[in-house]
């Protein structure tokens, strides 16, 4: 996504919670690091969010899109699921891109053309065992993109999401202490291959451009048609 924030004339921002990982990442971008911005946030943390989105500020001025796209995973059967469990997944997903959309909105209000993109899952739609607080996490950023579509629709701020199906990277998925191939997931989906990485990001690009100035609230599924007939 960041390249290709970059190619179409963006200044970027690189978010982690390691600010080296940040670093690594916006030197392949940009060596001369002036289109280029890395800064250490948690998410889970409602101070990391609002002083990074002032260091953000403080570098450029402004801020024209949010891309709430922290994440992470930890499989667990509901029966076994502690409240640990469930905070761990929920805190990030859900409530990280709550505490980031707060702190940008005054910022965003500002901007000629402010755009907030969380990125979702497919996983709000179908059921996927051992996923529950994953899913609802996700299921809750469809909601929270219809809501403050509404809300924020007076100060010109569009709100939109992506739910990716099965992408190909690096990440590797276990299901009761077993990997999940690739191959396993390419004959789940009816365009039989997973999805590439730039696929989705070609979406969220698009919907931060003019040439989405009427898509408001919606939830754009990019899954090569595996909700609608996967097959695992």
């Amino acid at each position: 996504m960041c390249k290709q924030f970059i190619e179409d004339g963006y200044d970027v921002v690189v978010s982690d919670l390691r600010e080296d990982a940040a670093n690594a990442v916006a030197v392949k971008l940009d060596s001369s690091g002036e289109r280029v911005f890395a800064v250490a946030i948690d998410v889970g943390s409602t101070q990391s969010v609002d002083t990074g989105v002032e260091a953000v500020i403080s570098r450029f001025g402004r801020l024209d899109v949010l891309v709430n796209n922290a994440g992470n995973f930890r499989q667990r059967w509901t029966k076994s699921c502690s409240d640990e469990d469930w905070r761990f997944i929920t805190n990030v997903h859900l409530d990280g891109a709550f505490r980031c959309c707060r702190a940008a909105f005054p910022h965003l209000k500002k901007s000629p053309y402010p755009t907030v993109i969380s990125i979702a899952s497919i996983a709000a739609r179908i059921g996927l065992p051992g996923r529950l607080s994953y899913s609802v996490s996700k299921a809750g950023l469809e909601a929270l993109t219809r809501t403050l579509a509404v809300e924020w629709a007076p100060e010109n701020i569009r709100v939109v999401a992506v739910a990716p199906g099965f992408t190909k990277t690096q990440n590797r998925v276990f299901v009761d202490g077993k990997e999940v191939t690739h191959e396993a997931f390419e004959q789940a989906v009816p365009m039989k291959r997973m999805g590439r990485p730039e696929e989705q990001a070609a979406v969220v690009v698009f919907l931060a451009s003019r040439k989405a100035s009427y898509i408001n609230g919606q939830t754009i599924i990019v899954d090569g048609g595996a909700t609608i007939d996967l097959r695992i």
